[in-house]
């Protein structure tokens, strides 16, 4: 199990495979808008090692903008509900964390995250790409042929 993180003075705890509908949408959605997602699939055509892809993981996530919309979707905040208000209104007061321990803290738990919220579901490899859901992903039959939306690894 992951270990909770404390930011803006507030314990956090990493989400698990029981999260919501909702929580998984959110996280899907900031994902996508971020590009991580052609990262993660490798639909942008590029081979990566798995230290390549951590780092171009992190570094589309910064870029996108989304970095602390993530963060706020993949923790519930000890002793609440995860809510998506109390996400965007996390996601903010993230942005805006000065101290330097906690910024570090973010930066070390993002990708882990990334990465531990989809180790549970299906393999990426096995998902449709263009599936804004993960309930929706159905493994291909042995005998199927590839299609556009399979991953070819």
């Amino acid at each position: 199990m992951l270990e909770t993180i404390t930011l803006d003075g507030r314990r956090f705890h990493p989400v698990s495979q029981a999260l919501t509908a909702n929580q998984d949408d959110y996280v899907i959605a900031h994902l996508r808008l971020s590009g991580a997602m052609d990262v993660l699939s490798e639909l942008d055509g590029v081979k990566r090692t798995p230290a390549k892809r951590a780092e171009d993981l992190l570094t589309r996530i910064y870029l996108s903008g989304r970095t602390y919309y993530i963060l706020a979707g993949l923790v519930t905040e000890d002793g609440k509900v995860w809510s998506r208000g109390d996400a965007d209104a996390n996601a903010a007061r993230f942005a805006g964390i000065t101290d330097a321990t906690e910024k570090t803290v973010m930066r070390s738990s993002i990708v882990t995250f990334v990465i531990n919220f989809f180790m549970s579901g299906e393999p990426l490899s096995k998902t449709s790409q263009k599936s804004s859901s993960r309930s929706a992903r159905v493994p291909p039959t042995e005998n199927a042929a590839p299609t556009s939306e399979t991953s070819h690894r």
